[in-house]
């Protein structure tokens, strides 16, 4: 199989082999999704300000490596995670959840909150 795909609590997860991911982030802006990297690069945005489109895919590089550089290209945006200090990576897990925790907030959690103060 090419990608596995799962769905938990209203997001969909799906895990891509490295061989196909070009192909696969081509037919998923065919289908209306920007992709989106995390990765330091001079061109990065902040999480801090930046806003997740809806139909977002999320790329995680690898520990240490980060984004293969044949994917930089096919990334419509590049977003890093603010760190202080001596630090200048984090493991890829924990990039993933801050990631996913801040697209949750923007789409799920302020819909949730909307739809009970009304």
């Amino acid at each position: 199989k090419q990608w596995y795909q799962r769905r938990v609590r209203g997001i969909d997860f799906e895990e891509v082999r490295h061989e196909k991911s070009i192909e696969y982030f081509q037919m998923m802006k065919r289908n209306g999704y920007s992709i989106v990297g995390v990765e330091q690069t001079s061109n990065s945005e902040s999480l801090e300000v930046f806003k997740f489109p809806r139909k977002s895919v999320l790329v995680l590089g690898r520990e240490k490596d980060g984004i293969p550089v044949e994917f930089l290209h096919h990334l419509d945006v590049c977003v890093e995670i603010p760190q202080r200090g001596l630090i200048r990576s984090l493991n890829v897990h924990v990039s993933a959840s801050i990631m996913i925790w801040e697209y949750c907030k923007q789409h799920l959690f302020l819909a949730d909150a909307s739809k009970e103060g009304s």
